[in-house]
């Protein structure tokens, strides 16, 4: 009960996993299946690593950070800046992300 004598029900109680809320918009808004795994991006430091969503080979296996629990971080298709979008707005997020990656296959790597 809360200070005010009403029921919280669970869901009011408990703040959602921005990984959750995010691999959940990209399948609800584009039925597309993004898998958490783990990644090192440029916030983290010596062997740390973060939590990813994982974009499907459609998008180009895109990776997806979240830096300091305020922002979505991805890395743009050309490789060289990174892209931040606030953390409340996932739908942003997924029309972001899908029109900048769709159909995109990254290059292979180079050998000399």
């Amino acid at each position: 009960m809360d200070a005010r004598g009403q029921i919280q029900t669970q869901t009011e109680t408990t703040e959602t996993d921005p990984m959750t809320e995010a691999k959940d918009a990209f399948m609800t808004l584009r039925g597309l299946a993004f898998t958490v795994e783990w990644r090192r991006f440029p916030w983290t430091y010596g062997a740390d690593v973060d939590r990813a969503l994982i974009g499907p080979p459609y998008l180009g296996y895109v990776s997806l950070g979240l830096k300091d629990e305020t922002h979505w971080g991805y890395q743009s298709r050309d490789g060289r800046t990174w892209r931040y979008v606030p953390r409340d707005h996932v739908a942003q997020l997924v029309r972001e992300v899908c029109n900048e990656f769709a159909g995109f296959t990254p290059p292979l790597p180079r050998r000399k």
